[in-house]
């Protein structure tokens, strides 16, 4: 039998192989060069996802953090008022410190807002995460007592169960309030104590906690750190 060999085949094999080489090889230095992001919750960290229910103000609906991101945004693009930062505070209802600064949380939430003249910056959509402080006199929380808290509404009783949510300062929530009655995200997130606040960057990237700046408030955080358009 007669072999005819196939040059143009056989160049073709050799053009494909050495474009595969060179990819492999581009791939190799991108994987030694690039540093990736640990996930974590220390400023610079990727926050830890958080897929739970969530209460709105009318029902309990599906909640996922990562909903709010876009993996594409650089500080470095201008994107200032199509961005949207994220502000989350680890709460709970019977915690007395997060009762009395309730008003200042819920106040915060409606300043930082495109539509608001007096903030030239973008969006921040705030968050809370409700947990139960078990093994605490008083802190025997339900979804209820997460409803009443955020709207403000007769009938359970919140700070240590002293006294009734509806008596705490400031208007009523337009927040989600997320059922972390189990402490899952909590202990998820290395909370140590209520209220922790994290300010997170349009693409997922902590860019301050409240307990590694204990002397400022989340609202100087905001101010100091989210990008805000020249008047």
């Amino acid at each position: 039998m007669k072999i005819i060999s196939d040059e143009n085949g056989d160049a073709r094999m050799d053009t494909a192989l050495t474009a595969i080489a060179l990819f492999l090889a581009a791939m190799m230095v991108i994987s030694f060069t690039s540093s990736p992001i640990t996930t974590g919750t220390k400023e610079g960290d990727r926050a830890p996802n958080i897929v739970a229910k969530a209460y709105n103000g009318s029902v309990w609906q599906d909640f996922d953090l990562q909903s709010y991101y876009d993996y594409d945004w650089s500080i470095d693009n201008n994107d200032t008022k199509d961005s949207q930062w994220v502000m989350i505070e680890f709460m709970d209802t019977d915690c007395p410190y997060c009762f009395n600064t309730a008003e200042e949380y819920q106040e915060g939430s409606n300043y930082f807002v495109p539509e608001n003249p007096s903030w030239n910056g973008p969006q921040v959509s705030f968050i809370a995460s409700a947990a139960e402080l078990t093994g605490l006199q008083g802190h025997d929380s339900t979804r209820d007592e997460i409803e009443a808290f955020r709207d403000k509404t007769e009938g359970e009783m919140c700070n240590s169960s002293n006294v009734d949510c509806s008596s705490r300062k400031g208007q009523p929530f337009s927040i989600p309030f997320i059922d972390d009655l189990d402490k899952e995200h909590m202990e998820k997130w290395g909370i140590g104590g209520t209220p922790t606040y994290f300010l997170i960057q349009p693409d997922g990237i902590i860019a301050w906690v409240s307990s590694e700046h204990p002397n400022e408030k989340f609202y100087e955080a905001i101010t100091r750190i989210v990008p805000q358009e020249s008047a």
